[in-house]
């Protein structure tokens, strides 16, 4: 090969590829999610929560999915830790000037006892398809509201008592 070549192949192959990346369709991302997020701290826990929203899109893995999931850890908010604990997850719609419940929650809890496993901290988690509801609420902003909360002995009250607190999942555009 000339040393011509040599120097117009270098060139040619950063344009090919180039080319390749923008004819090529992207993945597409379809969903919002916020994972493992600090929602409440005491003396000797941490509760953290996952909320996610997802969105039909043709081409791309999805569906119509609200999710959330409940975890406790130590106070350290990074040693899992063995609770019982519950997850409440609800879908809310903004309709222009604030926003509402649309489904799921409404005094429902998943219960589970938490815990780890190799990929992490794990807990009570719940799923809803919204695909026929999201019919009835139209295009528009949709969210995810998950209240995550664990049982806590309080010595006060002689009793056990629901700790935790409140994630949104983020905003996605829903048609």
């Amino acid at each position: 090969m000339s040393r011509r070549s040599t120097l117009l192949l270098g060139p040619l192959s950063t344009i090919l590829a180039l080319l390749l990346m923008t004819a090529l369709p992207q993945p597409a991302q379809a969903y919002t999610q916020r994972t493992y997020v600090t929602v409440a701290q005491g003396s000797s826990y941490c509760v953290q929560a996952t909320a996610g929203i997802d969105h039909l899109t043709p081409g791309v893995w999805s569906a119509n999915q609200a999710w959330g999931a409940a975890y406790a850890l130590e106070a350290d908010c990074v040693t899992p830790k063995v609770m019982q604990a519950r997850v409440s997850v609800e879908l809310w719609q903004w309709d222009g000037s604030h926003w509402h419940w649309f489904m799921g929650g409404a005094g429902y809890w998943m219960e589970g006892k938490t815990g780890s496993d190799a990929w992490g901290p794990t807990g009570p988690g719940y799923g809803m398809d919204y695909t026929s509801v999201r019919r009835l609420g139209g295009p528009g902003w949709y969210r995810t509201k998950v209240e995550a909360q664990v049982s806590v002995w309080d010595p006060f009250a002689a009793r056990y008592i629901w700790k935790g607190g409140t994630l949104y999942s983020g905003d996605e555009w829903v048609e």
